[in-house]
């Protein structure tokens, strides 16, 4: 059988190449050109346009896992059951892995805001008549989607400000013994759960004394009070409503306004702002935000019989405190930490109703929190430890509660209350951090 099958095969072959020599001619470039198309089209189905809403719904769905892995997490250590054990040790490496897996789906490289800098720049050091310099660093950081649009106007403020503000007038520079060019370097950079972005500039710096002043200008304080500010205090005044150091209201310079705003916009981002200056040398304003803003690392406290939940980025420390060492300031209660008094506040007397104030123990523990560009210090019953929690909005009926960013619900299953600590003071304490 297989010996009359294979002539009419071999004729088959024959014809082929008989009738057909012209396109055998062309093969080669035919070849190269299909060549040159594979990586092409190799490399379109590599990447698959998603809505950003179902990456939103992804992530949500990631965060009630992480809600179960603490709750299971819990149960486990009641049991003593080593392949138990195992098996939430397991699921806990999975769960962290596709978290991070999640969330790098959502992260956008931080050049998509930095990209629009170098014209910013040019176009006000144009309109100034001053000739400025502008270093971009750490362009490829990568940080949630939702962060890269949310941070866009607050860093566009500030650099505005370091060249409007800043840096000085280049026949200034030079008198001073500097180079004519002002140099303005905005930078990116990844730190463990968090991202650290800042902008510093090579300009006049700011002068305590100055703001001192102008604070009891403008009514804010009074001598006494302005001369006890240490440096730091002296520099977030600039971030008071209002306050500015410019004589003349320009169009560049905020008119006076816009510093408070970008102080409350990087207070949602659950971030925080610091500011660095040395007159003469120049100013570094630092901004440190979460990666993410759906999954946070919280440390767990109780007051009274609730559990609250402190945002990690903003605590500071922790210690003990012997409460025979307290002082009295300006009628407010305070404690001495590294030879600088912070203010001191009860959280159970602000959070917790009808709770009657038996014997108070001789130590307390003693939480120091980050409020703005304020440390502050805050008295809980009790520590109960580290917790990343997934955030969940206030229902309908807690919508307009003051003092709260959301809730979640713990590893035993309980809810507890995310604390937004400027809002917070400024309902409880009067004060605007």
């Amino acid at each position: 059988m297989p010996k009359p099958a294979s002539p009419p095969a071999s004729d088959k072959a024959a014809e082929t190449k008989a009738s057909a020599p012209k396109p055998v001619e062309k093969a080669p470039a035919a070849e190269k050109v299909e060549a040159k198309a594979a990586p092409a089209k190799q490399a379109a189905d590599t990447s698959v346009r998603v809505d950003t809403s179902r990456l939103d719904e992804i992530m949500n769905m990631v965060g009630e896992l992480v809600l179960v892995r603490n709750r299971i997490s819990t149960l486990e250590s009641a049991f003593e059951n080593e392949e138990m054990a195992k098996a939430v040790n397991n699921l806990r490496v999975v769960t962290g892995d596709l978290q991070t897996a999640v969330m790098k789906t959502r992260m956008q490289p931080i050049k998509k805001v930095f990209g629009r800098f170098p014209r910013v720049v040019r176009d006000i050091a144009r309109s100034l008549k001053k000739d400025i310099d502008l270093e971009l660093r750490g362009e490829e950081t990568d940080l949630d989607k939702n962060l890269v649009e949310a941070l866009a106007d607050p860093l566009v403020h500030l650099v505005r400000n370091a060249v409007d503000h800043g840096i000085e007038m280049p026949d200034v520079r030079e008198a001073a013994g500097k180079p004519r060019q002002g140099k303005v370097v905005l930078s990116a950079a990844q730190e463990g759960d968090h991202i650290l972005l800042t902008i510093a500039d090579d300009g006049a710096g700011m002068n305590p004394e100055t703001l001192r002043r102008k604070a009891v200008e403008k009514g804010m304080m009074d001598e006494d009070t302005a001369g006890r500010l240490t440096e730091s205090e002296c520099f977030s005044l600039i971030f008071s409503p209002g306050f500015s150091m410019k004589q003349e209201i320009s169009d560049i310079s905020g008119r006076g306004v816009g510093m408070d705003v970008v102080k409350t916009s990087i207070s949602k981002l659950n971030g925080v702002i610091d500011i660095q200056s040395e007159v003469g040398v120049g100013t570094t304003l630092s901004i440190k935000v979460p990666l993410t803003l759906a999954i946070m690392p919280t440390l767990m406290v109780m007051l009274g019989e609730q559990i609250f939940a402190f945002p990690l980025v903003n605590v500071n420390e922790i210690f003990h405190l012997d409460l025979s060492k307290t002082n009295v300031v300006d009628g407010q209660q305070t404690i001495m930490v590294r030879n600088k008094a912070l203010p001191l506040f009860y959280l159970s007397k602000w959070l917790t109703k009808g709770r009657t104030d038996g014997k108070k123990p001789e130590i307390e523990h003693v939480v120091i929190v980050n409020v703005g560009t304020q440390r502050v210090g805050f008295v809980v019953d009790v520590l109960l430890g580290q917790e990343e929690v997934v955030i969940k909005p206030l229902g309908a009926l807690l919508q307009g509660t003051h003092g709260f960013a959301g809730a979640t619900i713990t590893g035993d299953g309980r809810i507890a209350l995310i604390l937004d600590f400027p809002e917070l003071m400024k309902v409880h304490a009067n004060r605007g951090y």
